[in-house]
């Protein structure tokens, strides 16, 4: 079976509804901020404290790697979407879902001192959903909604990916 990658905002859900979709379909989860923490023994702070780009770096390196894989779900993370390459890669062996949830949803639960980008506050929460959004749009297969019960979620992604 083909990977399914979760994309969308930080505090999207991503990470939890990726962990309830591999539990149903039996199927291996990855994480790919924690792969990238193993693979570059370093921590995505740290990463990012080098430069965004050493992160970004690694992000595309792991993109591909995982591309060579089949039968996982993926959570990728937020930023996933700023190199064409890493949607490239991640395609060829799966199909790409994103999560969106509205921007005050997101507001609203995150904790920003655990998210490098988001330590700016609330405003660039805002900002980069604007700049993010359309290109999750152009780059998903699938589209859901993350606005009630996740379980609703859960049940729309397997229905829709699993044919």
């Amino acid at each position: 079976m083909k990977n399914i990658v979760l994309i969308g905002m930080p505090g999207s859900g991503k990470s939890t509804i990726g962990l309830m979709v591999s539990q149903k379909l039996c199927m291996k989860f990855i994480d790919m901020d924690e792969h990238i923490e193993k693979k570059e023994h370093k921590t995505i702070k740290e990463l990012f404290a080098i430069s965004e780009e050493c992160f970004r770096d690694a992000e595309t390196r792991c993109a591909e790697e995982l591309s060579k894989m089949d039968s996982c779900i993926i959570s990728a993370g937020g930023g996933i979407i700023k190199r064409k390459e890493n949607i490239d890669f991640l395609k060829q062996s799966s199909t790409i879902v994103f999560i969106n949830r509205c921007v005050e949803d997101i507001v609203a639960d995150i904790d920003m001192s655990t998210r490098p980008l988001l330590k700016d506050g609330i405003k660039k929460v805002y900002d980069l959903y604007d700049e993010r959004i359309y290109l999750y749009k152009e780059y998903c297969d699938i589209e859901v909604s993350n606005s009630g019960d996740i379980s609703e979620v859960v049940q729309d992604i397997i229905k829709r990916v699993v044919k």
